[in-house]
């Protein structure tokens, strides 16, 4: 049994924790113009298109997840004991999750890669114009292209699932954490302050790096660097 259960659950809580922390920062906003664009003021009526847009989103990253995790198997990542070259890339992986986690710390090694994907915020914004449910789904599925380091170290993280299945469980594993704060927030309820959110968005960043620490333990291991662990029938690395 692989620890792919493992790397589900931290991906989710991952999810969940940068949602009330980061993702209100840079997504807030735009589920909130979201629900002015409805024009929808009773909550029942708008959650089935505020869901939607977030399904819409999940989809994207679980489409992403199921290439990348396809990449991860070609490269050898698939399977419970890595081959060397597995190993390497394992390694590697491993080191840029922890960078990008540590950007969450406040340490930036990789500098402000979100600066990038104008032609995605342009695009959102002609979906806000076009309205309807076609341009909430498209909306969604742009958002799920946003860039992003968080969602970028999910990616990673996914490659080491073992497979496009793997890959797309773990993507959908992290979409789903992030939907319930940012629900909440696009249908106009709460609010976290700026000092909580910074807090939330660190202990994201610290579980993304644990993931990365995973890989490039499991990456050592299967170059005999470290000996490896295993809890029963799961091999952690």
């Amino acid at each position: 049994m692989n620890a792919n259960v493992g790397l589900f659950g931290t991906l989710f809580l991952s999810g969940l924790l940068s949602s009330l922390g980061h993702c209100l920062g840079m997504c807030g906003p735009l589920v909130m113009i979201l629900g002015l664009q409805l024009g929808d003021t009773n909550w029942r009526t708008a959650l089935p298109r505020h869901t939607l847009y977030h399904l819409s989103r999940v989809v994207v990253y679980g489409l992403l997840g199921a290439i990348i995790g396809a990449v991860g198997l070609a490269l050898g990542l698939g399977g419970n004991r890595l081959t060397t070259f597995g190993g390497v890339i394992s390694l590697a992986l491993g080191v840029v999750i922890i960078l990008f986690g540590a950007g969450y710390l406040g340490w930036k090694p990789l500098g402000q890669i979100e600066g990038a994907g104008t032609w995605v915020s342009k695009g959102m914004s002609r979906a806000l114009k076009q309205g309807g449910l076609r341009g909430v789904i498209l909306l969604g599925a742009l958002n799920g292209l946003l860039p992003c380091c968080l969602v970028y170290a999910a990616l990673l993280a996914a490659a080491s699932s073992g497979g496009p299945a793997g890959g797309a469980l773990s993507m959908i594993s992290f979409g789903l954490g992030t939907i319930p704060a940012l629900l909440i927030v696009g249908l106009g309820a709460g609010a976290i302050s700026m000092s909580t959110r910074q807090t939330l968005t660190k202990a994201a960043g610290v579980l993304m790096m644990v993931v990365g620490l995973q890989l490039v333990l499991r990456g050592g291991a299967a170059l005999s660097l470290v000996p490896h662990l295993e809890l029963g029938k799961i091999v952690l690395w």
